[in-house]
């Protein structure tokens, strides 16, 4: 079955459309606002750095003044001064 999703997620890039269900979807607006659906959590939290569960990958934002403006089951959002976005 992971084959099948990697290949999901392999064509979903290659022709530029939305990713298999399940993914997470981040949504940058600015350097001010990053709107995170699909999360699985949150790992870490702190004004300059916050770690989220995404599934296979933690995604971690790094800034400065960081918050998190709302949370729900399946939603995060983080407002600050975002600086970098990574996973690992």
């Amino acid at each position: 079955m992971d084959k099948a999703i990697g290949a999901a997620a392999r064509a979903a890039e290659r022709f530029d459309i939305p990713a298999p269900l399940g993914a997470p979807r981040l949504t940058l607006t600015g350097a001010r606002r990053l709107h995170i659906e699909r999360h699985r959590g949150i790992l870490e939290y702190g004004t300059e750095f916050i770690s989220v569960n995404c599934g296979k990958k933690v995604l971690g934002v790094y800034g400065a003044s960081l918050e998190l403006a709302s949370m729900s089951a399946g939603e995060l959002l983080i407002i600050g001064d975002i600086h970098r976005i990574d996973f690992s």
